[in-house]
């Protein structure tokens, strides 16, 4: 072996040790981009807990919006309460389909304002279809927003359907808003506040 094809050799086996031992990252996974794909976190829809547990967690998250979204059904639906639709500017919650909630929610993620959003407690029974295929929960939440000093505070009840389709996933596909006794406003307020430019 020449010298030149030792040196080679040596340089060859001094790079590729260093590459090792740095542990340079060139094989390893990256963090999604923000609003970019579905993040790894987003849970496979094949239950209703799933589902819940992607709505709480990614909803107004920009990096969470294709993960949010992809839980509603394509027949989505939102219904605001009686009170706030009375009160809203005209129209606003009209039509209020998956598109409109997809919209809605990327405006609110861009606002970079919306904290977290929990539900408390189930308030009645839930509803489970006799093909057990359609299931209806009735949730207490609470929204932060952190708008102001203090955060902002949302609560309300939301009636939640889900339905399971043909291939064993779980979609939302209506949400119903109500007011509740603590006289604060509702998700569907949060909602309207954020439906322009569409």
């Amino acid at each position: 072996m020449t010298r030149s094809n030792v040196l080679r050799a040596a340089l060859f086996l001094s790079v590729l040790g260093q590459i090792s031992l740095w542990g340079c990252g060139l094989f390893k996974p990256r963090n999604p981009e923000p609003g970019g794909g579905v993040p790894s976190d987003c849970l496979t829809a094949n239950t209703p807990d799933n589902v819940v547990t992607n709505v709480l967690a990614h909803y107004a998250a920009v990096n969470g919006i294709t993960c949010y979204t992809s839980m509603l059904d394509s027949s989505f639906a939102f219904h605001p309460d009686p009170t706030d639709s009375i009160e809203a500017l005209p129209g606003i919650f009209s039509g209020w389909n998956r598109n409109v909630e997809t919209n809605d929610v990327s405006n609110i993620a861009s606002d970079a304002k919306f904290h977290a959003a929990f539900f408390d407690s189930q308030y009645a029974v839930q509803v489970l279809s006799s093909d057990q295929r359609t299931l209806t929960r009735f949730y207490a939440y609470h929204l932060i927003v952190r708008s102001s000093k203090p955060d902002t505070l949302y609560q309300g009840r939301a009636d939640i359907t889900f339905f399971q389709s043909s291939n064993a996933v779980w979609h939302v596909t209506e949400w119903v808003d109500h007011r509740d006794a603590s006289g604060l406003r509702t998700w569907g307020y949060l909602r309207s506040l954020y439906r322009f430019g569409f």
